[in-house]
């Protein structure tokens, strides 16, 4: 009797974690969107990369137009600040006139080595 008692307990339990556990995931908050765009206030509250933004302001560059390949952020910014890259616009290297303290300065401020 005392084995019966035990496996009807256990059954219990693990039926009622069975109808528990979907329970349990719709409570769960879904997770944070992984493409949403990255801030650039450290950017925007720095003297150095108001420099460099200002230089590509003065090229034509535009906010929010980096699908035509003339965004500030993306297109002129973004390959300054992080190197390795050459702000483009149609497909072509763009110089930006900003100094290498300027550089080196706003990529401290945005964190990048």
């Amino acid at each position: 009797m005392r084995i019966a008692t035990w496996i009807l307990l256990l059954g219990v339990f693990v039926v009622s974690a069975m109808v528990g556990a979907p329970v349990k995931a719709q409570t769960v908050p879904a997770p944070a969107n992984r493409m949403a765009p990255r801030s650039h206030a450290a950017a925007e509250s720095n003297p150095a990369c108001q420099r460099i933004l200002t230089e590509c302001k003065k090229l034509g560059y535009i906010q929010g137009q980096w699908k035509k390949d003339n965004g500030l952020w993306k297109d002129c910014f973004d390959p300054i600040v992080k190197g390795g890259g050459t702000p483009t616009r149609d497909g072509k290297s763009m110089n930006v006139p900003v100094s290498p303290s300027d550089m080196q300065a706003c990529r401290a401020a945005e964190g990048h080595k």
